[in-house]
Protein backbone atom coordinates (compact mmCIF):
# COMPACT_ATOMS: atom_id res chain seq x y z
CA UNK A 1 0.00 0.00 0.00
CA UNK A 2 1.54 3.44 -0.74
CA UNK A 3 2.00 5.81 2.08
CA UNK A 4 1.38 9.76 1.32
CA UNK A 5 0.25 12.86 3.58
CA UNK A 6 -1.80 15.27 2.91
CA UNK A 7 -0.71 19.34 1.95
CA UNK A 8 -1.67 21.68 4.67
CA UNK A 9 -4.41 24.34 3.63
CA UNK A 10 -1.75 27.07 3.26
CA UNK A 11 0.75 24.76 0.79
CA UNK A 12 -2.73 24.11 -1.04
CA UNK A 13 -3.36 27.90 -1.39
CA UNK A 14 0.13 27.98 -2.50
CA UNK A 15 -0.16 25.31 -5.00
CA UNK A 16 -4.01 27.44 -6.37
CA UNK A 17 -2.71 30.39 -7.11
CA UNK A 18 0.09 29.57 -9.11
CA UNK A 19 -0.19 29.88 -12.82
CA UNK A 20 1.76 30.16 -15.83
CA UNK A 21 2.94 34.07 -14.88
CA UNK A 22 3.02 33.77 -11.16
CA UNK A 23 5.06 31.33 -9.87
CA UNK A 24 5.34 30.11 -6.22
CA UNK A 25 8.82 28.85 -6.33
CA UNK A 26 11.52 30.20 -3.77
CA UNK A 27 15.16 30.30 -4.55
CA UNK A 28 18.72 31.42 -3.14
CA UNK A 29 21.98 31.16 -4.66
CA UNK A 30 25.43 30.68 -3.06
CA UNK A 31 29.13 31.05 -4.55
CA UNK A 32 31.62 28.71 -4.13
CA UNK A 33 35.54 29.01 -4.64
CA UNK A 34 35.98 26.29 -6.93
CA UNK A 35 39.32 24.58 -6.49
CA UNK A 36 38.52 22.05 -4.52
CA UNK A 37 35.86 20.70 -6.84
CA UNK A 38 37.70 21.19 -9.88
CA UNK A 39 38.11 18.45 -12.54
CA UNK A 40 41.39 17.51 -14.55
CA UNK A 41 39.49 19.69 -17.79
CA UNK A 42 39.25 22.65 -15.23
CA UNK A 43 35.50 22.10 -14.84
CA UNK A 44 33.62 21.58 -11.56
CA UNK A 45 32.67 17.83 -10.71
CA UNK A 46 29.12 17.90 -11.00
CA UNK A 47 28.59 14.39 -9.95
CA UNK A 48 30.40 15.17 -6.84
CA UNK A 49 27.61 17.49 -5.78
CA UNK A 50 24.81 15.64 -7.18
CA UNK A 51 26.29 12.64 -4.89
CA UNK A 52 27.21 14.73 -1.66
CA UNK A 53 23.63 16.39 -2.18
CA UNK A 54 21.93 13.20 -2.91
CA UNK A 55 23.49 11.91 0.25
CA UNK A 56 21.51 14.19 2.61
CA UNK A 57 17.82 13.86 0.93
CA UNK A 58 17.11 11.78 4.08
CA UNK A 59 16.86 15.24 6.13
CA UNK A 60 14.50 16.45 3.99
CA UNK A 61 12.00 13.68 2.72
CA UNK A 62 10.18 16.12 1.08
CA UNK A 63 12.29 16.49 -1.96
CA UNK A 64 11.91 12.95 -2.59
CA UNK A 65 8.25 13.26 -2.97
CA UNK A 66 5.74 14.33 -5.92
CA UNK A 67 2.29 15.46 -6.02
CA UNK A 68 0.14 12.82 -6.33
CA UNK A 69 -3.83 13.61 -5.98
CA UNK A 70 -6.72 11.86 -4.11
CA UNK A 71 -9.58 10.09 -6.18
CA UNK A 72 -12.96 11.62 -6.72
CA UNK A 73 -12.53 15.08 -4.73
CA UNK A 74 -8.83 15.75 -5.86
CA UNK A 75 -7.00 16.75 -2.88
CA UNK A 76 -3.23 17.40 -3.51
CA UNK A 77 -1.20 14.49 -1.66
CA UNK A 78 2.72 13.87 -1.16
CA UNK A 79 4.00 9.94 -2.20
CA UNK A 80 7.37 9.00 -2.68
CA UNK A 81 8.27 9.23 -6.61
CA UNK A 82 9.09 5.65 -7.66
CA UNK A 83 11.18 7.12 -10.18
CA UNK A 84 13.33 9.83 -8.58
CA UNK A 85 16.51 10.61 -10.74
CA UNK A 86 18.78 13.04 -9.12
CA UNK A 87 20.36 14.24 -12.27
CA UNK A 88 16.95 15.65 -13.09
CA UNK A 89 17.12 17.47 -9.99
CA UNK A 90 20.55 19.12 -9.70
CA UNK A 91 21.37 20.47 -12.99
CA UNK A 92 24.50 21.74 -14.86
CA UNK A 93 25.02 24.56 -16.77
CA UNK A 94 27.97 27.44 -16.93
CA UNK A 95 27.92 31.13 -17.84
CA UNK A 96 30.20 32.14 -20.40
CA UNK A 97 33.70 32.54 -18.76
CA UNK A 98 34.71 34.70 -16.95
CA UNK A 99 31.50 35.09 -15.91
CA UNK A 100 29.95 38.23 -14.08
CA UNK A 101 27.43 38.98 -11.37
CA UNK A 102 25.67 40.51 -13.67
CA UNK A 103 25.75 37.13 -16.11
CA UNK A 104 25.26 35.03 -13.31
CA UNK A 105 21.85 37.30 -12.30
CA UNK A 106 20.64 36.88 -15.71
CA UNK A 107 20.50 32.91 -15.79
CA UNK A 108 19.54 32.55 -12.45
CA UNK A 109 16.56 34.92 -13.62
CA UNK A 110 15.70 32.14 -16.41
CA UNK A 111 15.75 29.84 -14.42
CA UNK A 112 13.75 31.17 -12.12
CA UNK A 113 11.05 32.39 -14.97
CA UNK A 114 10.80 28.25 -15.77
CA UNK A 115 7.85 26.97 -13.57
CA UNK A 116 8.46 23.81 -11.60
CA UNK A 117 7.18 20.48 -13.20
CA UNK A 118 4.20 19.16 -11.08
CA UNK A 119 4.98 15.18 -11.89
CA UNK A 120 8.39 15.91 -9.88
CA UNK A 121 9.12 16.92 -6.49
CA UNK A 122 9.05 20.28 -6.61
CA UNK A 123 12.47 21.64 -6.71
CA UNK A 124 15.80 22.40 -8.69
CA UNK A 125 19.64 23.11 -7.86
CA UNK A 126 21.52 24.65 -10.57
CA UNK A 127 25.24 24.29 -10.63
CA UNK A 128 26.64 27.06 -12.10
CA UNK A 129 30.09 27.24 -13.43
CA UNK A 130 31.82 29.60 -15.19
CA UNK A 131 32.25 32.49 -12.96
CA UNK A 132 35.42 35.11 -12.72
CA UNK A 133 37.70 33.79 -10.50
CA UNK A 134 37.49 30.24 -11.16
CA UNK A 135 34.15 30.41 -8.57
CA UNK A 136 30.84 28.36 -9.38
CA UNK A 137 27.23 29.25 -7.60
CA UNK A 138 24.27 26.49 -6.61
CA UNK A 139 21.35 27.93 -7.15
CA UNK A 140 18.23 26.35 -5.47
CA UNK A 141 14.71 26.57 -7.04
CA UNK A 142 11.83 25.20 -4.39
CA UNK A 143 7.97 25.37 -4.43
CA UNK A 144 7.07 27.35 -1.70
CA UNK A 145 4.57 24.32 -1.01
CA UNK A 146 7.45 21.86 -0.21
CA UNK A 147 9.63 23.98 2.82
CA UNK A 148 6.59 24.24 5.47
CA UNK A 149 8.61 24.55 8.61
CA UNK A 150 12.12 25.23 6.42
CA UNK A 151 12.43 28.96 5.71
CA UNK A 152 14.36 29.64 2.47
CA UNK A 153 17.71 30.54 3.88
CA UNK A 154 17.80 27.42 6.23
CA UNK A 155 17.46 25.33 3.07
CA UNK A 156 21.00 25.42 1.74
CA UNK A 157 22.48 24.73 5.12
CA UNK A 158 20.69 22.01 5.77
CA UNK A 159 21.45 20.80 2.44
CA UNK A 160 25.40 21.27 2.77
CA UNK A 161 26.83 21.31 6.12
CA UNK A 162 28.75 18.39 6.68
CA UNK A 163 26.89 18.27 9.91
CA UNK A 164 24.26 14.87 10.34
CA UNK A 165 22.41 16.34 13.45
CA UNK A 166 21.00 19.48 11.26
CA UNK A 167 17.53 19.15 10.75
Amino acid sequence: MTTYSRLTALDRVFLDIEDRVTHMHVGGTCIFDGDALRTPDGGIDGDAIRAYIESRLHLMPRFRQRLAYTPIEGHPIWVEDEHFNIRYHVRHTSVPRPGTVRQLKRLVGWINSQQLDRGKPLWEMWIIEGLENGGFALHNKTHHCMIDGISGADLMPVLLSPDSEIR
